[in-house]
């Protein structure tokens, strides 16, 4: 199967709209419009790239519209995409035919396919397809991977929230990483 690589084929990155309030008067107005462009996950894997959409420094989140940039804030957790104590809201792009390697995160993560299919790959083997926009997997602790059965590259956002490890059978499952 081809590489699809090139920049060409990567998807666009996603526009981001802040609000928050105007200093002075309290008036609700929006802060920033942009367009969040995506990075490579891990240096030298063209085929799976992420964009940091906001991340919060803690739960509940202290809403109290200072000038801080969500997206400046750094996932310092499970392989730098969990936030301690606090929230991560990204999205990944996968090349066609591309998997993003099996791992764990101690953390409850809701996943909403954008676009494409995707293959969502369970330590037991078991394989379930997402190809319709807006099917979701809430993934609570556990060891999973992701394909991309193609043809096109597929984007899904995630939003991550720090989570206690799970406890299976008296046992904590710490992170793990096959990446």
């Amino acid at each position: 199967m081809a590489s699809h690589t090139g920049v060409a084929d990567v998807l666009p990155g996603v526009r981001r709209i802040v609000t928050g309030h105007r200093a002075g008067d309290g008036l609700a107005v929006v802060k920033s419009d942009e367009i969040v462009a995506s990075r490579e996950a891990k240096e030298g894997h063209p085929n799976i790239r992420v964009g940091a959409l906001w991340v919060t420094g803690s739960v509940p989140v202290d809403d109290n519209n200072d000038d801080t940039d969500g997206a400046t804030r750094t996932a310092d957790g499970d392989f730098g995409i969990v936030k301690k104590s606090g929230t991560n809201f990204q999205y990944t792009d996968l090349a066609p035919g591309a998997t993003a390697a099996a791992h764990r995160t101690s953390s409850l993560d809701y996943n909403v396919l954008i676009s494409g299919k995707l293959i969502l790959i369970m330590e037991d083997g078991s394989e379930t397809l997402l190809e319709k926009p807006g099917d979701l997997v809430v993934q609570r602790g556990t060891i999973h991977a992701w394909r991309n059965p193609g043809p096109e590259w597929t984007r899904w956002m995630t939003v991550l929230i720090d989570a206690k490890p799970a406890v299976v059978n008296g046992k904590a499952l710490e992170a793990t990483s096959q990446m």
